[in-house]
């Protein structure tokens, strides 16, 4: 703890720094404020011929389709404009498209309300990617981790902050006054930013936009192939998508019961929220527990149980204390979930391809709350709270043994092997996911399976890594195990390779 501190102060004495950490806190603030705003317009002052629900989703809709389309694009722009004054603009921008909401506040009017929203919530993505992208110009090299920590950890609490703080005061402040609120705001953040001493010009990029863009997307279509040859990592994004579905589902109905069932206000939904980002918290801080103890995926599969026997449980009696007992299980589990499963992505994919794969894992993160929100409506037709809550326990239940089985499946690559008198022996490359990747051959030999006799072959590829691969149906060979370079052991089988030949 004491280490922590001490490079947290070493991070501060950037002025720089500190100058970023205020622009970026305050907008976070005014962006909870201004989501508190967005669910109080949406939902519990939606008109009477909408449900609670569908409210719930248009709010989601407004507030996550953004986020996902606009990040994986969003460095393509940030790399040719000054990042200062990306950082010292947006925020006025944002505040100035904030304040044209004000004659329709509190009115219901849905369609004049969502340009406007979708604009706001846009560029505080492309904010906040500029923000981080500008971190590494303000600290030195060994500070840059801690300072990552310290404006990530301190920005979300800033915006969980604003959201429930707006929804308390929603109804003393009304709508209008929460969007006044929000604006008042961002405009701290624009003086903070402009301040900062660094120009923060990007290198002029050789490629033009269209060309830039075309690149970014073939990069992702890159990144999907790799992903989907990579069970691992697949299966714990598919992992926290489906999470984030089921939390979604919770939210939605949470907010119906207590508007709907308890006929409370806005405040209710900053309640859930507490508790749900108390659970986070307790969770996060008690994640390293089980790190050295329990492999990744049981981790993960052990969240899952927990969410899964307390939503069974409260489903017995549906009620407010049950309810926020479910948020605060479903909150503190959801580390459990997301930082091992981040872990299995990062080992599991090379570093060249995290950024890509990465892209995908925010879509798969935030979309599955859109579609939860739509299913619900449905939903909420045919079942009662208590069978809903109780689908969501079994549905929990029944992905606990999901990502350990995941994780075991069979990886197929091809091989290439140089052409002429020892073709049949000497891989020259192995393509995984389309990608062809150059190898040098560690060690190989002839087995014998069921009287038929198969390569294996110990690979070091160009990305270090060290492959065990086993000859498998015609042209295919299975990766049998996969390690670093750097692990101290000779060979990455579970068997040694004595008697193997080295090419």
């Amino acid at each position: 703890m004491t280490g922590s501190l001490s490079r947290a102060r070493a991070a501060l004495r950037s002025h720089d720094f500190r100058r970023l950490l205020v622009a970026k806190l305050s907008s976070q603030f005014g962006d909870g404020v201004f989501q508190a705003f967005l669910v109080n317009e949406l939902v519990f002052l939606s008109p009477e011929n909408q449900s609670t629900a569908a409210g719930v989703a248009k709010a989601f809709a407004v507030l996550i389709i953004p986020f996902s389309l606009v990040g994986p694009l969003s460095g393509v722009v940030i790399d040719r404009w000054s990042r200062r004054r990306i950082l010292a603009i947006t925020p006025l921008v944002r505040a100035a498209v904030a304040l044209t909401l004000v004659p329709i506040a509190g009115h219901g009017r849905d369609l004049l309300l969502y340009l406007p929203a979708l604009v706001v919530v846009s560029a505080n993505r492309f904010y906040l990617a500029t923000a981080g992208a500008v971190l590494p110009a303000l600290v030195p090299d060994e500070d840059l981790l801690v300072a990552n920590s310290l404006a990530g950890a301190t920005g979300t609490v800033m915006t969980f902050a604003g959201l429930v703080i707006g929804t308390q005061l929603a109804d003393p402040l009304g709508s209008t006054g929460l969007i006044l609120l929000a604006a008042a705001t961002w405009p701290i953040g624009a003086l903070a930013a402009w301040r900062i001493a660094q120009p923060l010009q990007p290198k002029r990029p050789e490629a033009r936009l269209r060309a830039a863009v075309r690149r970014v997307l073939g990069e992702l279509v890159q990144g999907a192939r790799r992903l989907a040859a990579s069970p691992p990592a697949l299966g714990s994004i598919v992992s926290v998508s489906f999470d984030q579905f089921l939390i979604g589902i919770v939210t939605v109905l949470s907010v119906v019961i207590f508007k709907e069932e308890f006929k409370e206000g806005v405040a209710s939904y900053g309640r859930i929220i507490a508790a749900g980002g108390a659970g986070v918290l307790v969770g996060t801080a008690t994640v390293g527990l089980f790190e050295n103890r329990v492999p990744k995926p049981r981790i993960v599969s052990l969240a899952f149980a927990i969410a899964g026997i307390v939503a069974l449980l409260a489903a017995i009696h549906v009620s407010g204390p049950t309810i926020l007992l479910v948020a605060f299980v479903l909150g503190l589990t959801f580390p459990w979930r997301k930082v091992p499963a981040d872990t299995i992505v990062q080992e599991s994919i090379p570093d060249r391809y995290r950024g890509r794969v990465f892209a995908f894992y925010d879509m798969a993160f935030a979309m599955p709350r859109v579609l939860a929100a739509s299913l619900t409506i449905l939903l909420i037709l045919h079942l009662s709270t208590g069978w809903i809550v109780a689908m969501v326990g079994l549905m929990y239940l029944a992905w606990t043994p999901v990502l350990p089985w995941w994780v075991r499946r069979r990886r197929w690559a091809r091989l290439r092997f140089y052409e002429g008198g020892r073709a049949d022996e000497v891989p020259r490359a192995i393509v995984i996911g389309g990608e062809e990747v150059p190898v040098d051959v560690v060690a190989s030999r002839l087995e014998d399976r069921e009287g038929v006799r198969i390569r294996r072959f110990v690979l070091r590829t160009a990305d270090e890594l060290v492959l065990d691969v086993l000859e498998g149906p015609p042209g295919r060979y299975r990766i049998v195990r996969e390690r670093p370079v750097e692990t101290p052991s000779a060979s990455p089988s579970r068997e040694p390779l004595e008697g193997g030949r080295s090419p």
